[in-house]
């Protein structure tokens, strides 16, 4: 079908030009024992230099970026930095600390920084209680990217005063606050990305705010400040909200990184909201490779496989009824029922689980109990799968969920394509009532709904990627063209819904992948560009920092993912699912989309691999995890010597697992022993952080932008060579060898037979 004019205006956003992988290590690399980080983006975002440095002279300075002025020293915003646009009358005022503390009243001294990687100055000072150093950066090659950071060293006791946010807008001649004229794009969410995005009619200008939570650990450990409300945006002002008794809990005498931040200024509103997710991702992609990132090793992934295949015969994971085995929801999970998506859940795992590696005992048993319940879970009254069962106890279900009994049929399909009948018939029985759905909302799927009239409540928008991915599957099922063209009408519903697109985050995940597949499918690339919404969704919404204080600290929560738009918590069944379908979708995107868009992503299935690993209670240290799940009445313990993930990772004040152990989830280790370890070539196996885009013989390429890094680790070979032919850096990893493999990079893999 020729593509609407969506499609067409969606052309806007096409991919910049990937360079060539390097074969050195990164840029600039800026390191500590634990993060990593680089000294500039990697993106540049202009020709020529746009960051000038002048008029040092004892305090007074001027700094630019880009179309912004950054000045301190003005007589009418003395002990404030301003940073303004030209002919524009509202500027955005900078006083650390808030108007009544403002430590730049105190600046005694100001150093010029400048070197190949960024511009900028250091102020130091020493206010009646403190002192301190503040550090401003801005970066030549991308205009209207701020960084700042604050370094405290309190030597008395705080006075009194109120402590505000640091950014206010104001008027830019007298300093007295002035309207925002402030848009809403994306307001941070609860533990999400520290961020918020939107447009400032004041400064013409939109203005995405990211706080480097990671570099505030030691921070948050010593004063048990909560990072859930940073930053914050409150009318006029926005920034870190902290008070008076935060820093009054830190030890005098000791240095503190207060603040760690960025603004990002451009010009102009986005033109509309395919142009505004652009700009938020060009935006996150430059930042990210400045934040602090975890350093990591990728977790053995086949033997935990093996534990979770081996838990999941535990009676405390399944139910009989009617001398059929059920997996339970949860571990100890009392209620006499079963439901839906764990019987699929972990049947696909078990079916994914044996195809890579062949039968046996553990995967096979489990396997083979849920291809004969699922038939229990279709009700011929409704046409579909529905998820409370067995049908013969339960009945009819009274309301659904949309992207519950959506994922079943979706789930089935998938299981009929890997080669089981009796799910590759639910998934087509289920065809005529989903399309009779979809059709009847037009694509705009309800959130609860009643099964015989498809009326509903609230909205999931992000289920129309579910659903568009689900009839492509069911065109490779028998269905065709119609299917094709139902995918494409769900699509085609993206737009429309901005920053509150996700609903279920592996929903959201689904539309990503399904625009790539319709590009594939008709040879338009115009349906790639559907895919950057539902990116910038997951984006917003990840936990892109690590928590390193608290009980957790030894846990790794960096690019965490949460259920929905305001869960609290890092949630592995969606993430985990979400995985799986982005890295297909990078698989198959490589090198035809935006580079920042590819290098997220592709980081985003990295830390997926790490993070989740510590979902498993026997990794975690003691008093992460609590045995006494408080949720739901029914399920009455977590089993934390069992390898099925808790369904709550939180941050290091708060006990994980407090809704309990998801048995739904549990897909989640076999699934990455599948997917995650891919044979090359007879004897020769790659696991990696970043997905393979290509593999010819032994030959591989990798996802993900050049200059980025993640581990490799490579099994049967004897060495690894570069794109040509020299050797590269590895490790002996067991009996494999490790090396950090480029994204985008390409490799050549010498077998130990040769």
């Amino acid at each position: 079908m020729t593509p609407t004019s969506q499609e067409e205006a969606a052309t806007q956003a096409a991919p910049a030009a990937f360079p060539t992988p390097s074969t050195s290590p990164p840029v600039l690399p800026v390191s500590e024992d634990a993060y990593t980080s680089l000294a500039a983006p990697l993106t540049r975002r202009s020709d020529v230099p746009a960051a000038v440095l002048e008029n040092v002279a004892d305090t007074p300075f001027s700094l630019y970026t880009g179309d912004y002025r950054l000045q301190f020293g003005q007589e009418a915003l003395a002990g404030a930095l301003i940073v303004t646009r030209p002919n524009n009358p509202t500027g955005l005022a900078l006083r650390p600390l808030g108007a009544d503390l403002n430590l730049l009243q105190h600046v005694q001294r100001v150093s010029s920084l400048d070197d190949q990687a960024r511009t900028g100055v250091m102020l130091t000072g020493s206010a009646p209680w403190a002192d301190f150093a503040f550090w401003l950066w801005v970066y030549p090659y991308n205009p209207g990217l701020i960084h700042y950071r604050l370094e405290l060293t309190p030597r008395d006791e705080i006075p009194s005063g109120r402590v505000d946010l640091e950014w206010t807008f104001v008027d830019a001649a007298t300093g007295e606050e002035a309207p925002a004229g402030y848009t809403v794009y994306a307001d941070k969410a609860s533990f999400a990305a520290p961020s918020f995005y939107g447009y400032a009619e004041a400064l013409d200008s939109t203005l995405l705010h990211w706080v480097d939570l990671t570099r505030l650990n030691p921070f948050i450990e010593a004063t048990h400040y909560s990072p859930t409300g940073t930053p914050a945006r409150r009318g006029r002002q926005f920034g870190h909200e902290l008070s008076s008794s935060d820093l009054r809990r830190l030890p005098a005498g000791q240095t503190w990184t207060i603040y760690d931040s960025y603004l990002y200024l451009a010009p102009g509103a986005a033109e509309d909201e395919a142009g505004m997710f652009t700009r938020y991702l060009h935006q996150v992609g430059d930042i990210y490779d400045l934040i602090a990132h975890p350093k990591v090793s990728l977790p053995d992934w086949q033997s935990l496989a093996q534990k979770t295949l081996n838990d999941l015969q535990d009676p405390d994971t399944w139910v009989e009824l009617n001398s059929k085995r059920y997996w339970r929801a949860y571990v100890a999970d009392t209620r006499q029922s079963a439901e839906a998506i764990t019987q699929l859940d972990v049947g696909l795992a078990a079916a994914r689980y044996a195809a890579r590696y062949g039968s046996g005992e553990l995967a096979d048993t489990i396997l083979k109990d849920v291809l004969a319940a699922l038939p229990d879970f279709y009700n011929p009254a409704y046409g579909m799968l529905q998820n409370s069962g067995p049908l013969a106890i339960s009945g009819d279900q009274t309301r659904g969920d949309t992207w519950y009994e959506l994922g079943h049929a979706l789930k089935a399909a998938e299981l009929g394509l890997l080669g089981y009948d009796v799910a590759a018939d639910l998934a087509r029985d289920s065809q005529a009532a989903w399309m009779n759905f979809a059709q009847i909302v037009n694509y705009k799927f309800p959130q609860f709904y009643t099964f015989t009239s498809w009326k509903g409540t609230g909205r999931e928008p992000d289920a129309a990627g579910g659903y568009a991915l689900y009839m492509l599957r069911l065109a490779d099922l028998g269905c065709g063209e119609p299917c094709l063209e139902e995918a494409q009408a769900a699509v085609r519903a993206f737009p429309g819904h901005g920053f509150s697109f996700a609903y279920e985050t592996h929903m959201t995940a689904m539309a990503a992948l399904a625009a790539a597949e319709l590009a594939d499918r008709t040879g338009d690339e115009a349906w790639l560009a559907y895919a950057y919404g539902p990116i910038a969704n997951l984006l917003r919404l990840s936990w892109i920092y690590e928590v390193d204080y608290g009980a957790a600290a030894p846990a790794h929560t960096f690019f965490g993912l949460p259920p929905t738009q305001r869960a609290g918590a890092i949630t592995p069944k969606e993430q985990y699912e979400a995985w799986i379908y982005l890295t297909e979708f990078l698989r198959r995107a490589h090198g035809r989309i935006d580079p920042s868009v590819e290098k997220l992503v592709a980081e985003f299935c990295y830390h997926t691999l790490v993070t989740l690993a510590d979902s498993l209670p026997p990794r975690l240290p003691d008093g992460v995890a609590t045995e006494h799940p408080a949720a739901y009445a029914e399920v009455t313990a977590n089993r934390l010597d069992l390898y099925i993930p808790l369904e709550d990772m939180r941050d290091g004040q708060s006990e994980w697992g407090a809704i309990g152990q998801e048995v739904y989830g549990a897909g989640m280790a076999p699934t990455f022993a599948a997917l995650a370890y891919q044979q090359v070539a007879p004897g020769v196996t790659v696991y990696s952080g970043y997905p393979l885009a290509k593999v010819e013989d032994t030959t591989i390429t990798f996802v993900g932008a050049p200059g980025t890094y993640a581990q490799a680790v490579v099994s049967g070979a004897s060495r690894v060579l570069d794109r040509r032919g020299n050797p590269v850096e590895t490790q002996p990893c067991g009996a494999a060898l490790c090396f950090q493999a480029e994204g985008g990079g390409t490799y050549q893999l010498s077998s130990l037979s040769n």
